[in-house]
């Protein structure tokens, strides 16, 4: 049993990620922008995202926790001043191309984060959907990872 939990090491997809970037938050009525570190933890089983915004005081941060486990799905955990609690703060997902689709799921309704490398312009987004309380989806942001130089 719990040789099915233990986290691969190392990630192809989620190596691009390891570095310094500027994140453009898109939302629907409002630009933000963030930075982030990436590196990897934990003996390489662990991606960490560490992101904060750039306003002064800061409004928002985050670390967001990314692994993929032995059977090929991944565990993310995104943990933000929010204070969410489990189950809304941990979410499960498949990659997909140069996806990683991750779902994460509560009392008030779904929440989808597709995160997507893009070899060409070597970034990423991050696109968030959720659902209303009618059960429809609707975009809340798209993030766009930047490398910082």
């Amino acid at each position: 049993m719990a040789q099915d939990r233990q986290t691969t090491r190392h990630d192809d997809l989620l190596s691009h990620f390891i570095g310094k970037w500027r994140i453009t938050r898109e939302f629907k009525k409002r630009t933000a922008v963030n930075t982030a570190t990436v590196s990897w933890e934990l003996d390489g089983h662990w991606l960490r995202i560490d992101m904060k915004d750039v306003a002064k005081p800061s409004q928002y941060a985050a670390h967001v926790y990314l692994t993929r486990m032995l059977d090929g799905t991944y565990s993310c955990h995104w943990l933000d001043t929010f204070g969410g609690t489990l189950p809304e703060s941990l979410g499960v997902g498949k990659r997909v191309g140069d996806s990683i689709v991750i779902d994460f799921k509560d009392k008030d309704g779904e929440l989808r984060n597709t995160f997507t490398w893009h070899p060409d312009s070597k970034t990423w987004t991050s696109h968030i959907e959720q659902t209303d309380a009618k059960g429809v989806w609707t975009v809340f942001c798209t993030d766009t990872y930047k490398k910082r130089s």
